[in-house]
């Protein structure tokens, strides 16, 4: 890996991870912006090959995109809110259900129009630009569907209050059901912040070189570049970079961060030990014998 790829700036999406771009622009799945993130030697720094990079970008959720994501939906979400409660106040459901009779400056139809356009084409902009795209893409989503509905009532309504300015509208179904989703939005976003720590946690517990004895030398590696059979020694207060099978030495292995076991394992020669675990008495000898994404810290990520 040259000085240019360990510092490289890719695009992806928040709502679909999976989406990673050289460039930016808009997520051909949901029409969102693509936001930069910036990795630096992500495999050597979690452990992970070159086979595993689609899934672990799946998996992994980067906390500032997150952060970003989570105030980008709560704004939109309080907007949508805030206009949304006189619509449904102004709304025939509001009038006539509730027998509310506020005052009005101008036709109530006309209020409800300046009202909701913002919120179909402001705040939930995203599910107008989403279905935009995934038309594009030829495939269909959420946006789709959310984008089909509000806009058959906004629009109906529109038409409704151009010929006919007493009859009833659906602006307070556009606006709500905007509200609804976005609120939907922000819930998820903030589920995603709180788990990226959690793995972010997971990633830490792989230590970005390891040592390994090749043509009778130790010498010291990434701890991506670990392959099959690899002999790697452990010294007291090392961290284990993948899965393997002691073939030298004794040593107590704290894997209480990847199995949940509160006690040290003693483990000697023919013993299996978990990548993630910490070494803690001894010096081990271990060859490698599941790397990359086989591994079982891999497999907890993914």
């Amino acid at each position: 890996m040259n000085s240019n790829d360990k510092n490289k700036i890719y695009y992806t999406c928040p709502m679909h991870p999976e989406v990673i771009k050289n460039e930016p622009g808009r997520c051909p799945a949901c029409g969102m912006e693509l936001i930069p993130e910036e990795r630096e030697g992500e495999h050597a720094k979690h452990g992970m090959g070159k086979t595993d990079h689609v899934d672990h970008d799946v998996a992994m959720t980067n906390p500032q995109i997150a952060k970003k994501m989570e105030a980008d939906m709560r704004r939109r979400f309080l907007i949508s809110l805030f206009l949304s409660i006189p619509i449904f106040l102004y709304s025939p459901v509001g009038m006539n259900f509730f027998g509310l009779n506020l005052p009005t400056p101008i036709p109530v139809n006309w209020l409800l129009l300046l009202l909701t356009t913002p919120i179909v084409f402001w705040t939930g902009s995203i599910f107008i630009t989403g279905t935009y795209y995934s038309l594009k893409a030829k495939k269909l989503n959420m946006a789709v569907l959310i984008a089909t509905g509000v806009l058959a009532a906004y629009l109906f309504s529109v038409l409704l209050t151009f010929i006919r300015p007493e009859s009833e509208t659906f602006y307070e179904a556009a606006a709500l059901l905007v509200t609804f989703v976005l609120f939907g939005h922000w819930m998820e976003m903030k589920s995603r912040k709180g788990t990226s720590d959690a793995l972010r946690a997971l990633f830490d517990l792989v230590p970005p070189k390891a040592n390994v004895i090749r043509g009778g030398k130790e010498i010291s590696i990434p701890s991506a570049e670990i392959v099959h059979n690899d002999i790697v020694l452990l010294r007291p207060g090392d961290k284990i970079p993948v899965d393997g099978e002691v073939v030298e030495g004794e040593s107590s292995i704290d894997e209480s961060l990847v199995t949940g076991e509160s006690m040290p394992v003693t483990k000697n020669i023919g013993a299996k030990v978990v990548g993630g675990s910490v070494n803690q008495t001894g010096t081990l000898k271990f060859k490698a014998t599941q790397v990359g994404s086989e591994t079982v810290l891999a497999q907890v990520i993914k």
